[in-house]
């Protein structure tokens, strides 16, 4: 009995002792979209968490010591209707990139809160970097990092997408109606394991499928323009409106 004692011990302390010296940084952002229109402002956010887990280089040959995941949803933002009736809408999926080729989504608070970074890659915060930001920290999302850009002209058809450009909304969606910017900002992770019930920290999103009422049964690639050509061009699939 003394030595079974002995032996959980040991195993106690081998796990805590792997823990900190293999951490899992988890941070969560809220990204904002707000669209001006002729119906005043418009603006649609999502909730999103990032799970980076570090481990011991020897477990892949030396290739990679961290891996992260991505949790939550696009970000939909209902605009309204045109006068004959037709639902406006655009959302700005976990993507960047004209053909949403950029999938790496969760590096998007390292990359936008680059005024930040005092380490070794000044244009890059690492997980830990940013896990370390104060909670309301907030960034306007610039450039090519401003996710790829979709509108639904029948949101209950995944094959009606099409990608609509951060300063050509007008031609889409008529006049008056312009992308005013795209935010970022640092929300409370909350503390585990009142997480795991949801007691605490800032909720992930999970309202998606309210609006796109397909996203939980279609799987894979979708059709339409976004036909999947992998060896032309990226394929708009499900993952690029949800990650579980």
């Amino acid at each position: 009995m003394k030595t079974l004692g002995i032996l959980l011990a040991l195993i106690v302390v081998g796990i805590i002792a792997y823990k900190v010296a293999y951490p899992t940084t988890v941070y969560r952002f809220r990204i904002t979209v707000n669209v001006d229109t002729p119906r005043g402002l418009k603006t649609g956010s999502s909730v999103l968490e990032v799970r980076h887990r570090t481990y011991p280089a020897w477990t892949t040959l030396g290739n990679n010591t961290g891996a992260s995941t991505l949790t939550g949803e696009a970000v939909f933002v209902d605009l309204g209707s045109n006068p004959d009736g037709r639902p406006l809408n655009v959302v700005a999926l976990l993507a960047q990139g004209q053909r949403a080729q950029h999938v790496d989504f969760d590096l998007l608070p390292g990359m936008t809160f680059v005024s930040h970074w005092k380490g070794k890659y000044k244009h890059f915060g690492t997980p830990r970097e940013v896990s370390e930001l104060p909670v309301g920290t907030r960034a306007e999302v610039q450039s090519n990092l401003i996710p790829t850009l979709v509108s639904f002209s029948n949101p209950s058809d995944p094959n009606t997408a099409r990608v609509v450009s951060p300063s050509d909304f007008e031609s889409v969606f008529g006049s008056g109606t312009r992308l005013r910017n795209v935010e970022i900002e640092i929300v409370s992770p909350g503390t585990w394991p009142l997480t795991l019930i949801g007691f605490s920290g800032e909720p992930v999103t999970r309202e998606l499928e309210k609006k796109l009422t397909w996203i939980s049964h279609v799987t894979g690639y979708l059709n339409g323009q976004f036909s999947c050509n992998p060896s032309a061009e990226s394929c708009l699939n499900v993952g690029h409106f949800r990650r579980k």
